[in-house]
């Protein structure tokens, strides 16, 4: 197909897609807007033991956070373990019987307390105890046994929270041994008196897993959501996600032991809840205080933090309030548009890709897959995993054909081609997939790791097949590599081995790296990837200059190579279904222009550096 033909044929395929795309993608910018309230929470026991250390009563305390934009209170249900250390209002010891040589435990409420008639008959609910008898209770295990277990709920907190009305954020614990069902009990009688607004189970595992049915029960009858926090590595916890779905609200939080190990700064943990609310839509933030053992933190410290929290979300156009589960409230589901722009893209790049390769040819051909990209829409709105499988070759598809489009010609303003293909091809994959499962995290793409791995080698193939790597692949492989090879190639498997390994989301960041990232999100608000302005867009351009002049055909594929990798990562930025469609436009814009930049300057020193360097040494250039 000539040229030209080709370009107005491609604008044909980009315009339609982008119309099906756009279309398709507008309930989920209109959920997007509407979701753009963001709660700041804090832990109700760090709160207490800050504000008394610092001389503040706690009700001083909360009012002072709640001016300063503090929206909800977490308050836990004491284990065994906070309860012997004396947490709350009551009181555990063993009770060893030396005769039978058994060992028990024996619960009390303390006897000062208000609320004792209450915790009284929370704590024989919680272990199926008879409530006629007041007093202590026996249990016939040690104290070791219910140690992480759950006791009787942080009552002080419910009642900080209630009289400030703060929004409670409820963490039931685990219950010992057959007792599984007895924290989804005692979550219904909390919510009783008081007004619990979302819960997360707390401990290493689901109370009743594998079966969690009896804590997503309650969540659905009482109306209370889940608050799924990111980075779990709970046991039970996607068996509750997906029984809960969509009721459920996203939530980030920093324990204190992370803040330690990493060194985690104040000012770095504040950035990390600021990015996780805008380009990760969370919107519960768990701010913690600093670890106890931190010198001269005190509650005014952290009621200064909250303030600053609370003002740079607003800078982001933020409300700070209660969030709703907008999730649950409007459907997101994939249309027959949205499936056609997936399978047009797809079977437009597997047609461009095989016609390259000289694999395919004529009219028949171009309307045979043009015929099975509707077939295959049909089958993806029918079928599961075909639409699996279309989304995961779709996306390394689109990368190949944005990368060969961009360098058909070595010509710079191909690289505007090959963006407006990707960009079309991103569109396509996020119209399917913005549906509540991707968007809540709950299901992960298939395509993010194959984008990375599978659009070199296709790359390669194509290179070594149409000679524009100036030997066969047979020729490569026979003859002994050269140190300039084994050199480029090494580094070109590092950074595909580093862009793997760093496709996920990753807080284990040198301080360089965030540091640069911050100012990059301040200057830019939407920061580009590392891969596109360091990797991808300066080969693109380096290639260009090489090709052009025709110089150093043996090692200009590690170019080519590079330039693919930066198509993937765009890619891979519009299968972040969970960050808003605006950010990612505006990301993967500021990485195009800023990525240029970062090319034009390699190339200045290759030209007025490199070279001149290297005819000193060898006068002919090859």
């Amino acid at each position: 197909m000539p040229f030209m033909t080709r370009r107005f044929f491609t604008a044909i395929f980009l315009a339609g897609v982008l119309i099906c795309s756009c279309w398709s993608l507008i309930p989920r910018i209109r959920l997007e807007r509407a979701n753009n309230n963001v709660a700041i929470i804090a832990d109700y026991r760090e709160i207490f033991m800050l504000a008394k250390n610092s001389g503040v009563s706690v009700d001083e305390a909360i009012s002072i956070l709640k001016r300063n934009g503090l929206t909800g209170l977490m308050v836990s249900e004491l284990t065994g373990e906070s309860v012997t250390h004396g947490v709350g209002q009551a009181e555990m010891k063993a009770a060893n019987d030396s005769e039978r040589g058994t060992e028990g435990t024996i619960i009390t409420i303390k006897p000062f307390s208000e609320h004792k008639a209450l915790l009284n008959e929370w704590l024989r609910m919680r272990f199926g105890i008879d409530n006629s008898n007041t007093g202590a209770i026996l249990l016939t295990m040690p104290a070791n046994m219910i140690r992480n277990s759950g006791i009787i709920p942080d009552i002080d907190g419910l009642e900080v929270a209630t009289k400030a009305r703060l929004r409670i954020y409820y963490r039931p614990a685990p219950s010992p041994g057959h007792l599984s069902d007895k924290a989804a009990l005692m979550l219904r009688q909390v919510h009783a008196k008081y007004p619990v607004s979302v819960f997360t189970p707390s401990g290493e595992y689901v109370s009743g897993w594998p079966d969690v049915s009896a804590l997503a029960n309650a969540s659905k009858e009482l109306h209370i959501p889940l608050a799924k926090v990111e980075f779990s590595r709970q046991v039970g916890e996607p068996q509750l996600n997906a029984a809960i779905s969509p009721n459920i609200l996203s939530l980030h939080s920093v324990t204190n032991e992370e803040m330690t190990s990493r060194r985690i700064s104040r000012q770095a943990l504040r950035d990390r809840m600021i990015r996780a609310a805008v380009e990760r839509s969370v919107r519960l933030l768990l701010y913690r205080t600093a670890p106890m053992n931190t010198a001269n933190f005190r509650f005014k410290d952290y009621a200064e933090e909250v303030r600053l929290l609370a003002e740079a979300l607003r800078s982001h156009g933020f409300n700070i309030a209660w969030p709703e589960t907008v999730y649950a409230q409007e459907n997101l589901a994939p249309n027959i548009f949205a499936a056609i722009a997936v399978s047009t893209v797809l079977m437009f790049a597997v047609w461009s890709y095989l016609t390259r390769m000289g694999m395919v040819a004529g009219r028949n051909v171009n309307m045979i897959f043009g015929a099975g990209a509707v077939v295959l829409a049909v089958l993806m709105m029918k079928v599961a995993i075909v639409a699996r499988i279309a989304g995961a070759l779709a996306a390394p598809m689109t990368a190949v054909e944005a990368t060969l489009i961009a360098m058909d010609e070595a010509k710079s303003r191909r690289v505007f081609w090959g963006f407006a293909f990707v960009v079309a091809g991103g569109l396509a994959l996020a119209s399917f997939f913005s549906v509540t499962d991707f968007m809540l995290r709950l299901r992960t793409f298939s395509g993010v790791k194959l984008t990375l791995l599978l659009p070199p080698v296709m790359v390669i193939l194509h290179d070594f097949k149409n000679r524009i790597h100036p030997e066969s692949i047979t020729g490569f492989l026979s003859r002994p590599p050269l140190w300039g090879e084994i050199m480029l190639y090494g580094a070109l498997l590092g950074a595909i081995g580093f862009a793997v390994l760093r496709s996920d989301n990753v807080s284990d960041i040198s301080a360089f790296e965030a540091s640069m990232r911050g100012t990059l999100e301040h200057l830019l608000i939407a920061r580009p990837r590392t891969r596109e302005v360091i990797v991808g867009y300066p080969s693109l351009l380096v290639w260009y200059f090489l090709a052009g002049r025709n110089y150093f055909a043996r090692y200009r594929e590690i170019f080519r190579v590079g330039a693919v990798l930066g198509f993937s990562s765009v890619i891979n930025s519009f299968c972040h279904f969970h960050t808003p469609m605006m950010l990612i436009l505006l990301r993967e814009f500021n990485g195009l222009w800023t990525g240029l930049i970062a090319g034009l300057i390699v190339v200045c020193v290759i030209r007025f550096v490199v070279i001149p360097a290297l005819r000193l040494i060898r006068p002919v250039i090859s």
